[in-house]
């Protein structure tokens, strides 16, 4: 579609999401084994047919820079079409750095100007679904609409989201970002349809304000100003905001919940594990209802877990209900139970993690990791012998040789 183009928001870490966070944006988190956020929005707008994409990007962007390249494991290639990482930079003022999700938008207008559009697709990186945008457009041009804001229906009502009053026509009459009472369990999907010369006068606009987020200080304010509608979208969609989130994001593609052979996501398969050049799982021990990475070595028991790329599991080893990046070691008589654990960890013989103190919550993080979910941070080390409770951060490069770690601890 020559007359949109794309602007992905890219730019956020999500401290919710604790060490997972650490050391790159959310967008670039692996998830479901070989993908990363960013891969479920970049697919939507390549089966889209958005030919023309921005990247805005800011907090430690270089695995994000990398994963994307040149944007040609999305189709993002050619004469007309093309993929730009938008990340900030210094002018004369110290301001010129991106100081919301409206700003950074305000900042790239030179970028969407290039191609001339007559609509401007946002969206943002950190959400999983599944969505034909193309959808959107024609229920936005249908409804000859100014604004369109994408919104799918919850039934936890969590404070972090923006909710929306939808008419049954479609007219958006209300919308409230976190409010702590919603009126409405219609969450926004940080997906908006602009048309152009609209979307600049608001931006021009909300670069004289103090704050310049989109759902706060633009989209809240524009019911009864001009023609905003909602678009309802019906199918499976996930925030992941939190560990425990993102955890259970994780489990529903185990628990069958998400179809992803249907929703054809692309990924860099080449970038940081080079999976081209790896063999397939290799598999001598046991391996329940798990998916498996290739160049995986597993000798152990797996259930009801994710392992990512390059994983070697051991004789002795039980991996259960847990999510394992890439390029880990779990040496033998290992047992992790509910455990998250980031890239290039190695995990001694007989360690014990998230076996016990399930009930007792993070002292730290109380109200966002209470489930029993353990997160070892990248580059972790743990000694042999080590025994963990449940609700523990390790943050990363930590090399761990006390023997107990009581449930509920932080260690930086």
């Amino acid at each position: 579609m020559n007359d949109i183009v794309g602007m992905i928001l890219a730019g956020g870490r999500v401290d919710e999401l604790l060490t997972l966070t650490e050391k790159r944006p959310k967008a670039a988190v692996p998830v479901f084994g070989i993908y990363r956020f960013i891969d479920f929005v970049l697919s939507n707008m390549m089966h889209s047919k958005i030919d023309n994409v921005g990247v805005l990007s800011q907090f430690r962007p270089y695995s994000l820079v990398r994963h994307i390249g040149n944007g040609e494991h999305w189709d993002f290639i050619g004469r007309k079409r093309g993929i730009r990482m938008l990340p900030p930079y210094k002018g004369l003022k110290e301001s010129d750095w991106y100081r919301g999700t409206a700003d950074a938008v305000y900042q790239n207008i030179s970028f969407i100007e290039e191609f001339n559009p007559e609509y401007v697709l946002i969206a943002a990186a950190d959400h999983i679904y599944r969505m034909d945008y193309k959808k959107v457009f024609d229920f936005h041009r249908k409804k000859k609409a100014d604004v369109t804001v994408c919104f799918t229906q919850i039934k936890n009502k969590y404070p972090w989201f923006g909710y929306g009053v939808i008419e049954e026509d479609g007219r958006l009459i209300d919308y409230q970002e976190k409010p702590t009472k919603p009126d409405s369990d219609w969450v926004s999907m940080t997906v908006y349809i602009f048309q152009k010369e609209i979307l600049f006068d608001l931006l021009k606009e909300n670069a004289r304000a103090e704050s310049h987020e989109f759902g706060r200080d633009i989209i809240a304010r524009l019911p009864g100003r001009c023609r905003i509608y909602g678009y309802k979208f019906y199918d499976y969609w996930s925030y992941a905001r939190t560990i425990d989130m993102y955890y259970k994001t994780n489990m529903e593609l185990l628990d069958g919940k998400i179809k992803l052979n249907n929703w054809q996501v692309c990924t860099n398969l080449i970038e940081g594990c080079a999976l081209k050049d790896r063999l397939p799982a290799r598999i001598e021990g046991k391996v329940l209802n798990s998916y498996i990475g290739d160049g995986c070595v597993i000798k152990g028991t797996v259930i009801n877990s994710i392992i990512s790329p390059d994983v070697v599991i051991e004789e002795g080893v039980e991996v259960v209900d847990s999510v394992i990046f890439h390029n880990n070691i779990i040496r033998h008589n290992a047992r992790l139970k509910k455990v998250i654990c980031d890239k290039a960890c190695e995990i001694g013989a007989n360690v014990e993690i998230g076996f016990f103190g399930g009930e007792i919550p993070s002292k730290e993080y109380r109200e966002i990791l209470n489930s029993g979910v353990t997160i070892i941070g990248k580059g972790v080390k743990i000694a042999t012998g080590v025994k963990i409770g449940a609700n523990t951060v390790i943050y990363a490069d930590k090399n761990i040789e006390e023997k107990m770690i009581e449930p509920g601890s932080t260690l930086r």
